[in-house]
């Protein structure tokens, strides 16, 4: 190897839980460390924080005192962006996902999305360890006054998965026609941030509606950014858009990097739990074995928990260099009605 090479190393493999279901894709990063990545999460002091794009904050935020929710300040004056982690999606791989038995397609298209990502935007897959989990429709909440459908989306819940939860309400999709420069996050909502504006005419936005349509629409690839507690869109904003447009519910897949917290079991208090369950299983023949083995499941696990977070750099330098920026930028947007809330971290209508 030459001196100065540097050696990717990307390894992944299927996520299941304790009845074999397929749950997502676990990702192991183990390339050395090096810079920032193009797009990458800045942090300071009294919770401030903003998602960059090399040089160009793509956005602001700071977290409520109340830990309700965040505050968002969206920047879409950059009119072309060169980042693009996923190259677009042509037709043949459409129509391939699409032939797929419908239990495969999010399976197939979670590793399209990783290999994409590792081919064409590695350093945005920070060494560690990285999860990808489906979010997928669950059940249709309310009816939103627009006519949209007030969709609900999580990823599988069961009580066995170690793995990070997601959830999202269609009223926490954010608007990409018409971004806001400010934004509040309601977090009980699992909000969802598009990182540029989509234009209501562009010809992809009719191709991907007609694909909508279709049923062959693929997943809008998401970011989890624990700072706000939400997820940006890395991939997808005019499938997004096309979906809604067409009233047809869309699929997610949630990329977020996780730390593993091992689980230490009490040997003495296994054996007790296993003793007692074999006294009731000796004592009644009809005792239920499904019962019997999930019990024991329950008492010997000791596969780590996945907490999922953000890598983020230490580049604000104080609390009074972020708060020039963001009212700064809202006066050039003539947008500070909320401007004090923000600087002072309250919630609307608490201050």
């Amino acid at each position: 190897m030459n001196q100065g090479t540097i050696v990717e190393q990307f390894f992944w493999r299927d996520l299941e839980d304790r009845q074999g279901q397929w749950g997502g894709l676990g990702i192991d990063v183990s390339r050395p460390r090096q810079g920032k990545p193009p797009l990458h999460l800045l942090t300071g002091n009294n919770s401030r924080l903003k998602l960059m794009l090399n040089d160009v904050p793509l956005l602001w935020g700071t977290i409520a005192t109340s830990y309700y929710g965040a505050w968002l300040v969206r920047n879409h004056q950059p009119a072309q962006r060169d980042f693009l982690p996923v190259p677009a999606i042509g037709s043949a791989d459409v129509e391939h996902h699409a032939s797929l038995p419908p239990e495969q397609r999010i399976k197939a298209w979670s590793r399209y999305f990783i290999q994409q990502l590792m081919d064409h935007q590695p350093d945005f897959l920070y060494p560690g360890y990285w999860v990808a989990r489906p979010m997928l429709s669950t059940a249709t909440r309310w009816k939103r006054d627009e006519g949209v459908s007030g969709w609900y989306f999580s990823t599988q819940e069961e009580i066995s998965s170690h793995l990070p939860q997601w959830s999202l309400y269609s009223e926490g999709i954010l608007d990409n026609v018409q971004p806001q420069p400010v934004q509040w996050l309601d977090w009980s909502l699992g909000p969802v941030i598009g990182l540029h504006s989509v234009d209501p005419l562009a010809g992809r936005l009719k191709w991907w509606r007609k694909k909508a349509r279709e049923g062959s629409l693929p997943p809008i690839l998401l970011w989890y950014v624990g700072g706000l507690c939400s997820c940006v869109i890395i991939d997808g904003h005019y499938r997004l858009q096309a979906a809604m447009a067409e009233n047809v519910q869309p699929s997610f897949i949630v990329l977020s990097s996780t730390k593993a917290q091992q689980v230490r079991r009490n040997g003495d208090a296994q054996q007790k739990v296993f003793s007692s369950l074999m006294v009731q299983s000796d004592k009644n023949p009809n005792f239920d074995v499904k019962v019997l083995n999930q019990a024991l499941i329950n008492t010997f696990d000791d596969r780590p928990y996945h907490w999922a977070g953000t890598h983020t750099w230490a580049g604000i330098a104080s609390d009074r260099e972020w708060r020039d920026e963001v009212t700064r930028f809202l006066h050039e947007q003539g947008a500070t009605d909320d401007l004090q809330d923000i600087l002072e971290r309250c919630q609307p209508c608490e201050c």
